[in-house]
């Protein structure tokens, strides 16, 4: 059996049919056991033929690949036309790619598909054929990569870069998509925000979502200054606090700004014809992830979804007060009203979908860095809200009050991974997608991984499959209740007791065992988390190998504890 990948679903991995089972030459095995096409010895191939095409898809005969790869559609001069993404271990017989841009002239193109492999971006594979485009589809002509340049009388005393890419004339209008600028330093040179823009407009993932969407694409140009018009400080690449307590000059309340700016480039695309719908979508990292997902509490009724990454673990709180704190802007939005003017929306935030992401190993902080935090009892009141640990308290602490509060969030960490928003790549365009189909973010969650732990009581353990009489260490570290503090820890396994946040245990009897961690406030309130522990039969003394180095990993239980309890307490 193969695949055919040309139904309704459109690019990205989750649109894709696995096929287990023979095909035309081919065999196409389950997880584990490679694929094979013929007397293949490459990881990779690709077969794709001359074709005809009415100008909004080219379909490649045929890929198999032993890793997930991304497959591309170039033409030479045009640049890439499409993209979509096969996983590992698999068939695609008749794999349609989506033309990011319609292509409506008659016309004949030598096209190039290449399959690069996902993790190293690697060319692994590739084939050239002829498409004949038959002219047959009535398409709306985009916008090149243009720079507007500021105007004052318009409300915006930056410039911004704008780009349209062609659509289909019968296809809904989408919000516009924006993503800030983020130079990576300060400057007092403009041509270098000028360039950061560009790069962003040209290459960066937003012009990515922004072609799969047939989104228009804007870019504020704003700058972060080192010394003038004001200090370097004043972190406006992160929509920070004392960026928007700027009260006069070219600076002032940029976030208004931005709005202008949408409004202005609304204007210019409906007089070519080009229709925007209502409301915006936002996408950014780093510190322009920080200024999106502070803007989105700023004016939620016009943002539509948003998506977040290398937030230092720190998105900010639709709260006024947490942990006997008041929670001041860019922490919090008690005095959301004395910032901006007005109160915060709450219920105007609970309607924005939002995705927040952190690669796994991303130990970038912003904490040490006065520029990102200019108020000394702010930062401290973030270390006692948040807590130290990026991975290990803030961003599950986000995830808690952000499900607590009622915001319909995704909360996704990526494996292996550092500060890098580049894996999380198809996600980004797959949450903007299914937010304009009005997918429930439930659903969208549970297809996109959001794999940040709940919060209140948590169990972790290791080994994950532990035999008969073997140690196994496990960890309630990672519980938390995000407005007090856990005191008292107990385990439940069924033939004794115990407790603490870190305790060992030795199953005797193979088969399936429960695992109750019962965890209690500083007001009395419990909070319970069962897991089913599988104990297979093979005691660990008469493991294949057993001597010196395994009789050491069979003591692992200690060192593990050991190890968390440092990296906890460091």
């Amino acid at each position: 059996m193969v695949a055919d990948s040309s139904g309704g679903d459109g690019p990205g991995r989750r649109g894709l049919i696995r096929a287990i089972g023979t095909g035309i030459g081919a065999t196409v095995g389950i997880a584990g056991t490679g694929v094979a096409a013929g007397d293949r010895d490459e990881p990779v191939s690709v077969t794709f033929g001359d074709q005809q095409s009415a100008g909004d898809a080219v379909t490649v005969a045929m890929v198999v690949t032993d890793v997930d790869v991304v497959v591309t559609v170039r033409h030479e001069s045009r640049g890439e036309l499409g993209r979509t993404e096969v996983e590992a271990e698999t068939l695609v017989e008749g794999l349609e790619i989506p033309l990011t841009e319609p292509i409506g002239a008659e016309t004949e193109l030598e096209l190039a598909v290449d399959a690069y492999q996902r993790s190293s971006g690697n060319g692994l594979a590739r084939d050239t054929a002829t498409v004949a485009f038959d002219g047959s589809l009535e398409v709306v002509a985009g916008l090149e990569t243009r720079l507007v340049e500021a105007d004052p009388d318009a409300g915006f005393d930056y410039p911004y870069y704008l780009y349209a890419p062609a659509r289909l004339a019968d296809a809904e209008a989408t919000p516009m998509l924006v993503e800030p600028t983020n130079t990576g330093t300060a400057t007092d040179e403009f041509d270098r925000h000028l360039e950061a823009a560009d790069r962003t407009v040209e290459d960066g993932i937003g012009r990515e979502i922004a072609d799969a969407l047939s989104s228009p694409f804007l870019v504020p140009v704003f700058p972060r200054p080192q010394r003038n018009p004001v200090s370097g400080d004043h972190y406006v690449h992160q929509l920070d606090d004392t960026t928007m307590a700027i009260d006069d000059g070219n600076l002032e309340r940029v976030d208004l700004q931005l709005l202008a700016m949408v409004d202005d480039a609304r204007n210019r695309l409906e007089e070519r014809g080009y229709a925007v719908d209502d409301g915006i979508m936002l996408n950014g990292f780093s510190a322009a992830g920080n200024f999106v997902d502070r803007f989105a509490a700023l004016h939620p009724e016009v943002v539509r979804s948003v998506t977040a990454g290398g937030l230092n673990g720190m998105a900010i709180l639709p709260l006024e007060e947490a942990k006997g704190r008041r929670l001041a802007y860019h922490i919090g939005v008690a005095n959301l009203e004395e910032v901006t003017g007005e109160p915060f929306d709450l219920e105007a935030f609970r309607e924005v979908d939002q995705f927040r992401y952190m690669g796994e190993l991303d130990n970038n902080d912003t904490i040490p860095f006065d520029d990102a935090w200019t108020d000394d009892e702010l930062r401290e009141t973030a270390l006692a809200v948040y807590g130290h640990d990026i991975q290990r308290e803030r961003f599950p602490f986000c995830k808690a009050v952000y499900d607590e509060v009622g915001v319909d969030a995704v909360f996704r960490s990526y494996e292996d991974v550092g500060h890098t928003p580049r894996p999380a790549r198809a996600d980004l365009v797959e949450f903007h997608e299914r937010s304009l189909a009005g997918d429930d973010v439930d659903e969208i969650r549970a297809d996109l991984g959001g794999n940040v732990p709940n919060l209140r009581a948590y169990i972790d353990h290791e080994p994950r499959e532990p035999s008969v009489g073997e140690q196994v260490a496990f960890d309630a570290t990672r519980s938390a209740v995000w407005d007090r503090d856990l005191v008292e820890y107990e385990w439940e396994f069924g033939d004794e007791t115990a407790t603490g946040d870190l305790v060992t245990h030795t199953f005797e009897d193979r088969g399936a065992h429960n695992v109750r961690l019962t965890a209690t406030d500083d007001a009395g309130e419990t909070y319970e988390d069962v897991v089913q522990i599988r104990v297979g039969s093979t005691p660990a003394d008469e493991k294949p190998g057993f001597g010196l180095a395994s009789g050491i990993a069979a003591l692992g239980g200690f060192g593990y504890l050991l190890t968390r309890r440092l990296a906890r307490d460091a």
